[in-house]
């Protein structure tokens, strides 16, 4: 089991974690909540009834929580069907979402007391999410000029071989200037740097560049974690967060 501390102070907690047995999905809607989940609530110290995780589909859709939508995907069925962001203004509820390559983005805005926790794979990375993100917290009485993001582990650029059509993609989004600090050839091969297609599509939204940090840690190259890439199914990492 590995553990890593993204964020802890008197304002919110958010980590990544491999889990005991890097299973986070129930079988069927009305299973019991897994090992992990239950490891989870116990080091939180806050009930399963209070955790969120959605369905995720690797998409821009981004939704507002609260305590009503405590414990789903948990502990019972999902209303969070393809969504793959969750913003909330409420403590004590855990945010959380799985990943294993892709990256999870945690944002914080502490004058307005509103978090977000996104699942940010590279198509969604290119488009929407951090846009819908930084909406849904607007609504709430957030200055995107104060949110912090703090980019998780993900497969580093290294790690990260991708085809022309990812390319031919971000095309539709990216400068040409832009494009070339996104993708990088190694042994003739195609490379895409998920960190900095965050950083970019972040401080477009109008958050200070100095206001987003990384965790400078690969879900390829570190063994502890779970990586698709690296051959791993049907085991994931968890990223949470939470206002305390």
């Amino acid at each position: 089991m590995k553990n890593i501390t993204v964020t802890n102070d008197d304002f919110s907690h958010g980590g990544f974690t491999s889990g005991m047995c890097g299973i986070w999905t129930r079988n069927e809607p009305l299973d019991p909540p897994t090992n992990d989940y239950v490891t989870l609530s116990d080091m939180l110290g806050v009930p399963l009834s209070q955790i969120i995780r959605p369905y995720q589909a690797s998409g821009d859709k981004v939704r507002i929580v609260d305590s009503s939508y405590g414990g789903s995907g948990v502990v019972k069925d999902n209303e969070l069907k393809k969504v793959d962001g969750l913003i909330t203004a409420e403590k004590n509820l855990v945010l959380s979402i799985i990943a294993a390559d892709c990256v999870p983005v945690y944002l914080i805005e502490k004058k307005a007391g509103i978090i977000g926790l996104l699942h940010c794979g590279w198509r969604s990375a290119s488009g929407f999410i951090i846009r819908n993100a930084v909406e849904c917290m607007r609504k709430l009485g957030a200055s995107p000029d104060r949110i912090q993001i703090i980019i998780g582990p993900h497969i580093c650029p290294d790690c990260y071989e991708v085809g022309e059509d990812v390319k031919n993609t971000y095309a539709q989004f990216f400068s040409h200037n832009e494009l070339d600090k996104l993708f990088t050839l190694h042994d003739k091969k195609l490379h895409l740097n998920l960190l900095q297609t965050i950083r970019i599509k972040s401080v477009s939204e109008g958050i200070p560049v100095q206001n987003i940090s990384d965790v400078n840690e690969c879900t390829f190259h570190n063994t502890s974690f779970y990586s698709y890439r690296r051959g791993d199914r049907g085991k994931q990492n968890l990223a949470f967060l939470m206002m305390k």
